[in-house]
């Protein structure tokens, strides 16, 4: 078949409110911003899109508009991993991850999505994966919500059959984190995962000394005690923790999962396909996560990761989070049985509800 060249490059941008949350991480957040890529090519499309939490939207969109889409405008939409390579290198002397990774990441989603469109499959093949169903955790934004608003958030979890749950740690005592993870214990029971997750807030010595009260609440993970770039502390943690160590939101490229692989400085790999700069980046993860021999699972991107970890070795969970694209898209994700599969229609199978986004335009 002669290549198909690509027409159009389009994008637009929303922001989204959100109930006010937050985290001791990236502190008091009511919004999101989503980023929306429209690539044409001979009468089809496919979109992508990213996300941020409520900040960096703008210059998001500004290196997809002014530089990515001149550079992808003309190229052969079928070759998605050299355009993946084309787009990193153009954006290198500023990039090698940060607002350069999300802006990546639409575009290589939409790519993605254009594919699947012209030949007639959903994402999860193109990927040479097979459907299957994949245990979902309920996940919260909920470092400030007082305790019972906490556990009756916890209750929602229960109630739709979620077999894990996973709430955020880092409030200034100690001692309150270690109340509030043995009352969702307490609420959840011995049957249910409980995961915790402190949002990179503390230095190695601090997620020690404050994780060593939870692990008695029989912790199924630790996620991002602390920086992404203190590869050698999280291997520290790793090694000294019966706590599984989870990361992978804030890795930025396959060569950040790399240092963490080699260095044995990760337990759970997560992926997600916007914050790691797109589809073919989180795959390289997962690739590098099935060859160390390491479950995986998910940030977000709760639809896009559906289809990607039914390719992986072993994935665990895939997280629903509390910023769930739902209310915008036409087809939500479902949940049955506390587990969701992947779309069967084209493509990523997610279609934007625009009339829902409208009020939310800029």
């Amino acid at each position: 078949m002669p290549a198909s060249m690509i027409e159009r490059v389009e994008t637009a941008y929303y922001r989204l409110p959100l109930e006010p949350m937050g985290d001791a991480g990236h502190g008091a957040i009511d919004s999101e911003e989503l980023i929306t890529v429209t690539i044409s090519v001979d009468g089809a499309a496919g979109t992508g899109y990213a996300y941020t939490i409520g900040r960096g939207g703008h210059a998001v969109r500004a290196l997809i508009d002014r530089d990515l889409a001149p550079l992808l405008i003309g190229q052969d939409e079928d070759k998605i991993d050299h355009l993946w390579r084309l787009m990193w290198q153009r954006l290198l002397f500023v990039g090698r991850g940060g607002l350069a990774s999300f802006a990546i990441a639409a575009a290589d989603i939409a790519l993605w999505d254009l594919h699947g469109h012209m030949a007639g499959r959903p994402l999860y093949a193109l990927l040479g994966a097979e459907s299957r169903a994949i245990p979902a955790y309920g996940s919260g934004v909920d470092l400030p919500k007082p305790l019972p608003d906490l556990l009756r958030q916890v209750e929602r979890f229960l109630a739709r059959g979620f077999p894990g749950v996973k709430v955020k740690i880092g409030r200034p005592d100690p001692a309150e984190d270690a109340q509030r993870v043995r009352e969702v214990r307490r609420l959840a029971g011995d049957s249910i995962d409980l995961m915790v997750d402190a949002n990179m807030s503390w230095t190695t010595d601090e997620a020690l000394q404050h994780i060593r009260p939870m692990e008695a609440s029989r912790l199924y993970w630790f996620e991002e005690p602390t920086v992404p770039e203190d590869v050698a502390g999280h291997a520290r943690l790793a090694a000294e923790l019966d706590v599984p160590i989870a990361i992978g939101e804030s890795l930025h490229s396959p060569y950040e999962y790399e240092r963490y692989v080699a260095e044995h400085a990760v337990d759970v790999v997560q992926i997600d396909p916007i914050t790691n700069g797109g589809i073919t980046a989180s795959m390289k993860a997962l690739a590098l996560a099935d060859a160390a021999g390491l479950p995986t699972s998910s940030h977000y991107a709760d639809e896009l990761s559906a289809h990607l970890l039914c390719a992986s070795q072993n994935p665990i969970y895939l997280e629903k989070h509390a910023f769930a694209l739902d209310p915008y898209l036409v087809e939500p994700q479902r949940v049955v049985d506390g587990r969701v599969r992947p779309t069967e229609s084209p493509g990523t199978g997610m279609t934007f509800d625009l009339q829902a986004l409208a009020p939310y335009r800029e």
